[in-house]
């Protein structure tokens, strides 16, 4: 059934008339008059025509122009089954799917078949002529569960590993599920059964109250059961632990606000075997310095030792880790040709004795009125070159404490010189990194906001950075009963060690699996190098054993 502009613009086209033709102006209005009426009269006609039918083409119209777009392949079989039963079975199908568990994982034919089998034998829907149409509901159901599936995205996920989103790509790639979306609502889920939330009026605070136990949980969000039923789907066989790292991801970053426990978390699973594609998460490779051992369970057989000529009294007895520094403030090293000279001949000779070191670190020298970066880095290239045979070796810039505005400042001894330092090196095509003794680059500097800042600039170069010195120079006690963020205060049911802000900023600069070597400075014994450690640990960090083959 036409519309009357449909009628109109029909025998406009069979009649080729031209409304601009003014020279038949008239003729055309009596022609288009003469039309009107006969639609009313003749076309029209209340004795031949049912106005319900009328309506309902109308309605499946509108249904038409809804769904052309969004589910073409099912569109006639929408439209036809829409004008016989007057019911949209697009929704009607569209809300069973809501009651399956596991939905957003389905996505082959035999998924989709037994949703059809049941929606069929469904009581309610026994007069709906449904039996007949099985191949087309099917074919709905794939195309509404296409639709709800998102494509998933790196946003919100800066934390999570790339072994880990390569998966969720390549399993939407072939299979057209979005498996962080699944995580996020079966996240959800728990969060709707588990965190209460209150509204204090005399205080006008919003409170959020977890009660589920996530950390140190061996079947967190239920996992076994998740795994049992679903390990038969290609992208979930053997991937137990992965699936349980997404959930727990969006747990902790979007529901509960302890974004801390995540990366000691990650390192759990590996160090347990609970995941196959995932990797241990700011790896330090532990160096011993000054004869300090470390405990038992962390394993090193590389020293640290350092010199101000080059040339090594004492055999380091194995690999080891160099540093050429000078004494108080006898930086001439960097500022006289001949120095410089007789330390390159100095170090050839110990490489040559000892082997070359995993890492040869610089001491800063400092600043004055006519030595900068362009005067360190005419020296520093011709070191470069003239130990260029080494090529195993990494050479790495190492910064100095922060010093009184009255005294001499160190080439690199803020956040800001150490992102100039590496900026000139990788304009000038050099080799030289950066090793942070990040107790000295963070010194007088006690509130959050200005270390994490310092932080946040340096996690651009961090792959740059191979090396780490750190004292044991922070509080890592308490536990974490309540966080503030915005307008909302975050509480815990159970009682969780908290985490210093020193130690969180320090392990959210790195957040990759690249391997660092770790100096520990200014540890008077084998217990204090024990505590340093284990707030490491507790931070996220992992030690792993020195390997022959090692590279930085």
């Amino acid at each position: 059934m036409l519309t009357v502009e449909q009628y109109i613009f029909q025998m406009k086209k069979k009649e080729k008339i031209d409304e601009f033709d003014f020279k038949k102006h008239a003729e055309n209005m009596a022609a288009v008059m003469k039309c009107v009426v006969e639609y009313f009269n003749t076309y029209l006609n209340p004795e031949e025509y049912d106005y319900e039918a009328i309506k309902l083409e109308q309605s499946a119209a509108k249904v038409e122009k809804e769904i052309a777009d969004t589910l073409p392949r099912s569109k006639n079989f929408i439209i036809d089954y829409y004008k016989k039963y007057k019911s949209r079975i697009d929704r009607t199908l569209k809300s069973h799917l809501k009651s399956y568990e596991y939905m957003e994982l389905f996505f082959s034919r035999d998924d989709f078949e037994d949703i059809v089998n049941e929606f069929c034998e469904d009581r309610k829907m026994q007069d709906m002529g449904l039996a007949e149409y099985k191949e087309e509901l099917i074919s709905l159901a794939q195309e509404l569960k296409e639709r709800e599936t998102e494509k998933p995205s790196r946003t919100g996920y800066k934390y999570l590993g790339e072994s880990l989103f390569s998966w969720i790509k390549d399993t939407y790639a072939e299979y057209k599920v979005n498996l962080v979306g699944f995580a996020g609502e079966t996240a959800y889920e728990y969060y709707k059964k588990y965190v209460e939330n209150i509204y204090d009026r005399s205080a006008e605070q919003h409170y959020h109250i977890n009660r589920y136990n996530h950390r140190y949980n061996n079947n967190p969000f239920g996992i076994d059961e998740i795994y049992k039923d679903n390990c038969h789907r290609p992208f979930i066989e053997g991937r137990k632990g992965e699936l349980e790292m997404l959930i727990m991801y969006e747990w902790v970053h979007s529901w509960v606000e302890d974004a801390e426990y995540w990366p000691e978390y990650v390192n759990l699973c590996v160090n347990t075997g609970r995941v196959n594609i995932v990797r241990n998460m700011n790896i330090l490779l532990p160096v011993i310095n000054k004869g300090v051992d470390y405990p038992e369970d962390i394993k090193s057989s590389i020293v640290f030792v350092e010199t101000t000529t080059g040339a090594l009294k004492i055999d380091p007895s194995g690999p080891y880790i160099l540093r050429l520094t000078y004494d108080k403030e006898n930086d001439f090293i960097w500022k006289d040709d001949e120095q410089m000279t007789r330390i390159i001949a100095n170090l050839q000779e110990t490489f040559a004795a000892y082997g070359p070191p995993y890492a040869l670190e610089l001491h800063s020298p400092l600043r004055a009125p006519t030595y900068n970066e362009k005067e360190f880095f005419a020296r520093y290239s011709q070191l470069e070159k003239k130990l260029k045979k080494y090529t195993d070796m990494t050479i790495a810039l190492v910064n100095g404490p922060q010093r009184h505005k009255a005294k001499s400042s160190y080439l690199m001894q803020t956040t800001e010189d150490v992102i100039k330092i590496r900026t000139l090196a990788k304009e000038l095509k050099l080799r030289l990194k950066i090793s942070l003794d990040i107790s000295k680059l963070i010194t007088n500097k006690n509130n959050h906001s200005q270390f994490e800042h310092d932080f946040d600039q340096l996690s651009e170069i961090r792959h740059s950075i191979i090396g780490v010195h750190l004292a044991n120079t922070f509080s890592g006690s308490g536990f974490l009963d309540r966080l503030y963020k915005a307008d909302k205060v975050y509480l815990n049911q159970y009682e969780y060690p908290r985490l210093s802000n020193f130690l969180g900023s320090i392990s959210a600069l790195f957040n990759d699996n690249r391997r660092r070597y770790f100096v520990p400075e200014e540890v008077k014994g084998p217990e204090e190098l024990e505590e340093l450690a284990d707030n490491l640990l507790r931070a996220g960090f992992s030690f792993d054993e020195w390997k022959d083959e090692q590279q930085l």
